[in-house]
């Protein structure tokens, strides 16, 4: 196979030479030197085909056997064997299968390199993925064919390949547990990705491709300071008006403290709003925003009021949540889900100038001075006015009644024995 590919270009050249102008030695002369150097990979390759291909002479059955259908069929069709393998076959070379890919892709390999997919003081190289985990060997496609594993809805399955393997995971401090990537398959994102929608993001849209980074490296997509623009870079609106709001501006100060999308909404497990074990459906919203405003460390770190969870809970709102009313409002029904502002903002939908109509959009024909009330008034504290007096009314008349009760049982304990006497 070999000369005779050979003996065509050969042949070719001279047809050449003989059809063209005497004198014309440059054009020959750079002719043919072009014809040598597109007969060399040919060459290259058909050497090896003489043991990796289907045929291999007496003794080298052992050889790995090169489907030239499948790699003609690739991106990489156009390459010899030795411009990816550094082997000279000469030579015995059995178990010599590194592949070196950063004589073409440079800054991928240099991104890789500083990867935990590079490096682990855990796992061996063998173990470590690389890049024929991901792209395959001979029969790499490009990343825009559905065919191939990187292509946007299959990747997926190359990361759970290692990421759902209790194997490695167990031998890895600090890699995610098998539970929090299964999670991703059944969030909104996962179905619909599962569901063929390209748009919906995958693994990489997140983490990286050959820059995946630990979450608490600061060039990590998934770091916490990155997550908004990670996710915005699906929804963009969302992703504005939460950069303005009073936790994108504290995070984009430096406060590590402040909740980011994944706070609220969760990482792997997102679920729609509409979804009644999702971390934002109404009912569950009152726990999801308690993970900070009732939480001692942060509410004492910030100077925040500690009682307003506990004070909504005694709101008739709370107690109707209490009873999943999911028509009940709920936290960011007042104060707002992206868009949160500090009630001194006018933009807050809890400034005094937008109170009647923020309370408007669910009671109709409120009182003009209906915004002069107190919110997040516990009614054991004398500031919320006849709330705390009907309470106290409450608990002396109720406490009155208990005893008279006693006393009265008392009483009528007595006069029996007094009677059986």
């Amino acid at each position: 196979m070999r000369q005779g590919v050979f003996e065509v270009i050969v042949e070719l050249a001279l047809v050449y030479v003989r059809n063209v102008e005497v004198g014309s030695i440059m054009k020959i002369a750079t002719f043919l030197v072009l014809l040598v150097i597109m007969a060399m990979p040919v060459q290259a390759s058909t050497d090896c085909l003489e043991c990796h291909g289907k045929n291999p002479p007496k003794g080298m059955s052992g050889a790995g056997s090169f489907d030239t259908g499948l790699f003609d069929s690739s991106v990489h069709s156009g390459l010899a064997c030795n411009d990816c393998h550094n082997i000279d076959p000469t030579k015995k070379h059995k178990g010599e299968l590194e592949v070196n890919c950063s004589s073409c892709h440079q800054q991928e390999q240099a991104d890789l390199n500083k990867s935990p997919h590079a490096i682990s003081d855990s796992l061996s190289q063998t173990t470590l993925p690389d890049c024929v985990t991901c792209h395959s060997g001979h029969n790499v496609l490009p990343v825009t064919d559905p065919k191939a594993p990187s292509y946007h809805l299959n990747s997926v399955k190359i990361c759970v390949k290692c990421h759902e393997d209790r194997t490695i995971t167990d031998r890895v401090e600090h890699m995610p547990q098998p539970e929090m990537i299964i999670s991703y398959e059944n969030s909104v994102h996962g179905r619909a990705l599962a569901a063929g929608n390209n748009d919906a993001p995958a693994c990489i849209d997140c983490h990286g491709g050959h820059t995946t980074m630990p979450s608490d490296d600061p060039d990590s997509p998934v770091y916490k300071t990155h997550i908004a623009a990670t996710c915005g870079s699906c929804h963009e609106e969302i992703a504005r008006e939460y950069a303005g709001s009073i936790h994108g501006k504290t995070l984009e100060e430096g406060v590590l403290e402040s909740p980011t999308c994944t706070n609220c909404h969760g990482e792997h497990d997102i679920l729609p709003s509409a979804d009644p074990i999702s971390s934002v459906y109404p009912l569950n919203i009152r726990q999801t925003c308690s993970e900070c405003h009732a939480s001692e460390v942060i509410v004492g770190k910030f100077g925040l009021k500690a009682d307003r969870i506990n004070t909504f809970k005694e709101s008739f709102h709370g107690v109707a949540l209490e009873l999943e009313e999911t028509r009940a409002a709920n936290c960011a029904s007042c104060h707002g889900v992206h868009n949160i502002y500090p009630q001194s903002d006018k933009r807050s939908l809890i400034h005094p100038d937008n109170i009647g109509s923020m309370c408007g959009s669910c009671h109709e024909d409120l009182p003009e001075d209906f915004a002069q009330g107190t919110f997040h008034k516990s009614s054991s504290d004398p500031e919320s006015g006849g709330a705390f007096f009907v309470r106290e009314f409450y608990w002396w008349f109720i406490g009155l009644i208990i005893l008279a009760f006693v006393i009265y049982r008392v009483l009528e304990y007595k006069r029996r024995v007094k009677i059986t006497e």
